[in-house]
């Protein structure tokens, strides 16, 4: 991109990878088994959902310097996907998520590999995408960007924006499906360690 400095380069380059090494560890725990916290599982929640509002900004930013008013029909595609996707998903959390008490009394939980590795996939796809339009415009946050963005552009970016926010909904699915099941699970006196996930 010009007119970005290499150390304004290099600093967004080591936010991202920071961010992705964040949410590869926690893909690992919930596979290998993470300890159960409440503050935990919705606080990497938080994060998430204002690291969505933050990228969805940076496409509708520049759809209303193409698109005009017009673009500001995107909210509503925006918020539906996150919030159909954890809907659908909560249930299926809840039921195969399994739980384990630890030597210390603490309770850990293990998912499938299937649920974190796919909300992991679709955030590092979303940025990807981005870089393939934008360049590293597109992981500066720079407003304005250098040239107006096609409207092939935009499109591809509301696409991956979208995508993003199904993980989004994928990952508070998670949260609420664990939560649930937790409290189910300690609402009972004397309830039986759940058994571990069978292997692979």
């Amino acid at each position: 991109m010009s007119g970005a400095s290499p150390s304004s380069v290099s600093t967004a380059v080591i936010v991202l990878l920071i961010i992705v090494l964040l949410l590869a560890r926690r893909t690992y725990l919930q596979v290998r088994g993470a300890r159960y916290s409440t503050g935990r599982l919705f606080g990497f929640a938080a994060f998430y959902v204002l690291l969505f509002v933050a990228l969805a900004f940076t496409t509708l930013y520049a759809a209303v310097a193409t698109w005009g008013f017009d673009a500001y029909l995107l909210l509503a595609p925006y918020a539906a996907v996150p919030v159909l996707a954890a809907v659908f998903v909560v249930p299926y959390v809840r039921r195969i998520v399994r739980f384990e008490r630890r030597d210390d009394g603490q309770w850990s939980y293990r998912l499938p590999w299937h649920i974190p590795v796919l909300y992991l996939g679709l955030f590092v796809t979303r940025f990807v995408a981005e870089f393939a339009v934008f360049g590293v415009a597109g992981l500066l946050f720079t407003f304005p960007l250098p040239a107006p963005p096609s409207v092939g552009a935009l499109a591809i970016l509301v696409g991956v924006d979208l995508l993003f926010g199904l993980s989004l909904g994928l990952l508070l699915g998670r949260g609420i499906g664990v939560y649930a099941a937790h409290r189910d699970l300690t609402a009972e006196p004397g309830s039986p360690t759940a058994a571990p996930l069978p292997p692979g």
